[in-house]
């Protein structure tokens, strides 16, 4: 029992002694507090509790100040490390470069008028494998009387195919560019008059373009017919413009023209020369 009691007291002063230190690790304090509980448990008498609690109060002191420096610690590291790298900007979407040259003329296709009274003319270009390039690499852009078919690296070739003064006025926002295999198909989207669609007789004008009726225009018959004697003027020969001027000069003037002999226009009534 002697014995027994000598290791208690040198065991008691050995966790004060290693207490007192400071620098004990906190595993180290919390094992002997886990020991002091069990010695707590098995002394019987009051002196011997009594002395257990003191160093247990010293024990849970000591351990409150090494996790106390612990995130005072932790602290000090977190403000002096470097900020976290901010993820890098994102990158802007691919913009495509437009080439400005060299372009091939694109000047073979086959076009559809439309007909009578018909919404759209359409122009079909022929081109072999064009259906594998990118969307970005073929665009049209269109105005009320023109359109720019662009088609870009095609075989390591730029194509390009521009028609001004288109013959009437189309529909730019309702007019569109397809591609199918082999093929690009841009459809112009006519403008629809009074009387409905015109109808076109080529996809370019020959002369000044003449463009399409406004449908809420109200038409003035004197201004048709002048519009129309104007442009049988502009594409007429020597003869008709001599007979056409002088027919407007007179009707300005209010003045009835008859036309001499050999200016006449046939009629409809004249007889046939064999």
């Amino acid at each position: 029992k002697l014995f027994q009691r000598f290791n208690f007291w040198a065991s008691l002063a050995a966790m004060e002694v290693d207490s007192s230190s400071g620098t004990g690790p906190r595993m180290e304090l919390e094992a002997d507090l886990q020991e002091l509980d069990r010695m707590l448990a098995q002394a019987k008498r009051e002196n011997v509790r009594k002395e257990l609690r003191r160093v247990q109060d010293k024990l849970n002191a000591e351990l409150a100040k090494v996790k106390a420096s612990e995130q005072t610690s932790a602290a000090a590291a977190a403000a002096q490390a470097p900020p976290a790298a901010s993820p890098p900007p994102a990158r802007p979407p691919a913009t495509v470069p437009v080439p400005t040259g060299p372009w091939s003329e694109i000047s073979t296709f086959a076009l559809d008028l439309g007909g009578y009274d018909k919404p759209h003319v359409t122009v079909d270009v022929r081109m072999k494998g064009v259906e594998a390039l990118p969307a970005e690499k073929v665009t049209c852009d269109f105005t009320e009387s023109s359109f720019d078919l662009k088609v870009m690296d095609l075989d390591g070739k730029n194509h390009r195919m521009i028609k001004t003064n288109l013959e009437k006025d189309i529909n730019p926002a309702d007019s569109s560019v397809k591609v199918k295999k082999n093929h690009v198909i841009v459809t112009l989207a006519k403008v629809k008059g009074q009387y409905g669609y015109d109808s076109w007789m080529d996809l370019c004008a020959k002369g000044r373009r003449k463009p399409a009726a406004s449908a809420t225009k109200e038409a003035n018959p004197q201004d048709s017919i002048m519009d129309m004697m104007k442009d049988l003027y502009e594409d007429g020969d020597d003869n008709m413009k001599k007979i056409i001027g002088e027919a407007m000069y007179k009707a300005k003037r209010g003045e009835k023209y008859e036309p001499k002999d050999d200016l006449k226009m046939p009629g409809l009534d004249d007889p046939l020369e064999e």
